[in-house]
């Protein structure tokens, strides 16, 4: 059985040797009275560990007459466990350091570096005993507890043993204030020990993006007392993501109590401040891709080679997905060749074409461990719509390679019809496509599809479930999932409108709101589904009618063992006031959520807090990654704009509590603006409306519950 592992590359398979020679010289050019950071930025499973291995042995290997290096690998993920990562960092030097003086050829570089070790040997200590007392420093910015202090100093320093510490008070506080001098004055005993080195220590820092994100922006913090000193490298693999979402989480207080001032800025400026150098990891090369990884090892599998250009276009250029789908399908060859031996046969170009659809759709996979007929039908119109595109050949290839669509013949059942639109039809086109060297072989019979599937099941199934509900997993109940998004808006009072609408004085009750417009990862979790134009699981979703997210609060509802408060029959929707599970927000529950106490067009600069024309690029973003509001909220306005409770109409003439729109309508409110509104269609009280059944890639919609569920 062929199988491939995780392991880093020991020599460039993607072609990336020419960025690693580049990045090595620039590591032994490198002059500086402080120390210079590159960012290898990229994101999982793009080759970041190999090209940092890569560069690293080309330093361990310097010619004779260069500056000496010493390199150091540290690996946080292994350490997530510890309470401080700066403390394994310091401890992972320190043993490289002296492992370093201990070779024979390094008889030259040995005085000084034994120097520096016996300088800097306190320093995680006193890393310790800086961040476990109350203290604020500078460069840390944050303010820490001292509970552990004394514990840790008798658990740790061999000179007062455990005995004598307890004895001995006087001892232990000298250890202490022994510490704190270190402490206090650690960049300048930093700087110090690293004055008379004439060795250049280049330190990679890799897997950060596998911490979690608060855990990575706290190793970051601690290495800014390192960023000054002379004759240091740093190397990071980083993920930009990781890093934003760290600051949220670090400092979520200051956001939900307004001190934006002291926060760093999440929108790119915290790593640019640390890096010097930020390298974008390059996408592997295509040709090398398949001929060093895919054919190569496609060729060790029966049947798998003539598939090197397919599974190439269906999963890209990401080498661990690739390597992972390998492993997938061998395993799932050895079943099939074992089943064989009972009588079973199985053809391994439909295996690989099944593998790709749990890959590709992972909802229609699901799909098809219900209704495997389903398959059947959809290759029968793939083959039909294939062989009119061969009929017309090239002037409708053009068309379809353009992107204006093909001509494919719909069932008038929705559940296979969603599979049959442009976006789907063109990924699954080729891949069901049956034609082979040896004949035409494709999916006869629903039962042929269930085989495949059930022998796929165990392989696959992580796969397919981590993709249909988003790749965040989590134990968590669903509910549970829910409750930690849900923010409390209080009761209060606020003028709703502006001079274009008009203005009403409204009483809001308190409810509890989503802070993020409902995601494309949550739908799918929920309905089995993605009908989003903008593919992305943190985007949010769009394409979905008034009715469909009447839906979608009923099933969450369900789901979640909440009462639905929809009452549906057709078109008529029906709210149940006494429920206690999700819907949509009143247009004015809506506007008060959105406004948070201000008054103007914009609760916030609209470059800072928005997505609008003016900077989305035409096109939706992951959610949370704007500024929230003062309740915490985020994407209120820009982004997607959000479906609201009730029908459009003419505002109250006095004061109200609570209002919910005029009674019938056309058309339902929809609110906030998106990603293609101008600066006037995306203000706090701006107003749309649209038909229930409306569906377009601009409007999605959020979420609201009780109080107290």
């Amino acid at each position: 059985m062929l199988i491939l592992s995780d392991d880093f590359a020991d020599q460039d398979l993607i072609g990336h040797k020419d960025y690693c020679d580049g990045l090595v010289e620039m590591i032994k050019s490198v002059k500086s009275r402080g120390s210079f950071t590159i960012g290898v930025y990229g994101q999982w499973g793009s080759g970041k560990t190999s090209m940092l291995k890569q560069i690293k042995k080309a330093l361990d290997d310097i010619k004779p007459g260069e500056q000496p290096i010493v390199t150091v690998w540290f690996n946080p993920w292994q350490f997530v466990a510890e309470e401080h990562l700066i403390i394994p960092f310091f401890h992972t030097l320190l043993a490289s350091l002296e492992k370093e003086v201990e070779k024979p050829e390094a008889e030259k570089i040995a005085k000084k570096l034994y120097g520096f070790i016996k300088k800097i040997a306190h320093v995680p200590l006193a890393l310790v005993y800086g961040m476990e007392t109350e203290l604020k420093l500078p460069f840390w910015k944050a303010k820490l507890s001292c509970d552990k202090t004394m514990d840790y100093q008798r658990d740790k320093e061999h000179e007062v043993d455990e005995k004598s510490a307890q004895k001995n008070e006087i001892a232990m506080q000298s250890v202490a204030q022994d510490y704190e001098s270190t402490y206090y004055n650690l960049l300048q005993t930093l700087q110090d020990a690293a004055e008379d080195l004439d060795v250049k220590i280049v330190v990679f820092i890799d897997d950060l993006d596998r911490c979690l994100p608060e855990k990575a922006v706290q190793l970051l913090e601690g290495l800014k007392v390192l960023l000054d000193l002379r004759n240091f490298v740093f190397v990071m693999g980083v993920a930009q993501e990781v890093i934003e979402r760290g600051i949220r989480v670090r400092y979520k207080e200051l956001y939900l109590t307004g001190q934006r001032d002291d926060l760093p800025n999440i929108e790119g400026q915290y790593l640019d401040k640390i890096i010097q150098f930020p390298f974008s990891l390059p996408g592997a090369d295509p040709e090398d891709l398949k001929k060093k990884i895919l054919a190569e090892q496609l060729g060790k599998l029966e049947g798998a080679k003539p598939f090197v250009e397919m599974i190439y276009e269906a999963l890209g250029s990401n080498p661990r997905t690739i390597k992972r789908f390998i492993n997938a399908v061998s395993f799932s060859l050895h079943l099939a060749d074992k089943k064989s031996e009972d009588g079973t046969a199985f053809h391994p170009e439909l295996l690989i074409k099944t593998s790709l659809i749990g890959y590709l759709f992972p909802s229609l996979y699901r799909q098809l461990e219900q209704y495997p007929s389903h398959l059947v039908r959809l290759e029968e119109i793939v083959q039909e719509t294939d062989e009119e595109r061969d009929k017309k050949k090239s002037a409708l290839k053009e068309e379809f390679i353009e992107g204006q669509g093909l001509q494919v013949k719909k069932t008038d059942l929705p559940i296979i019809d969603q599979w049959l639109e442009y976006d789907k039809i063109r990924k699954l086109l080729p891949i069901l496509k049956i034609r082979t060297d040896e004949g035409e072989i494709g999916f006869k019979d629903q039962e042929t599809v269930k085989k495949y599937v059930r022998l796929l099941a165990t392989s696959l199934q992580s796969e397919v479930t981590s993709k249909a509900k988003g790749s965040r997993t989590s134990n968590k109940s669903l509910h549970e999932q829910m409750r930690d998004r849900m923010v409390p808006i209080k009761d209060g009072k606020f003028k709703m409108g502006d001079d274009e609408t008009g203005r009403v004085d409204v009483t809001v009750s308190p409810f509890m709101m989503d802070k993020y417009p409902v995601t494309q990862a949550l739908f799918e979790q929920v309905m089995n589904k993605n009908p989003s134009h903008f593919k992305g699981e943190d985007r949010p979703v769009e394409q979905v009618c008034w009715l469909d997210a009447v839906e979608f609060c009923n099933e969450l509802s369900k789901q979640s063992g909440l009462d639905k408060v929809y009452e549906i029959a057709g078109w008529q929707v029906k709210r149940n006031p006494q429920a206690n599970g999700y819907r949509m927000p009143t247009e004015a529950e809506w506007e008060y959520a959105c406004r948070a106490g201000t008054t103007g067009d914009h609760y916030a600069d609209l470059d800072e807090i928005a997505w609008y024309r003016e900077n989305s690029r035409d096109e939706s973003h992951g959610v949370g990654q704007k500024k929230a509001n003062d309740f915490g909220l985020y994407d209120m306005l820009g982004n997607i704009c959000e479906w609201c409770n009730d029908w459009y109409g003419d505002f109250s003439k006095g004061p109200v509590t609570d209002p919910e729109g005029v009674e019938n309508g056309s058309v339902r409110v929809i609110r906030g603006g998106g990603w293609g509104g101008s600066t006037r269609g995306v203000r706090s009280a701006f107003r749309a409306g649209s038909a229930p059944d409306t569906r377009n890639r601009y409007v999605g919609f959020r979420l609201v519950l009780p109080p107290g569920q």
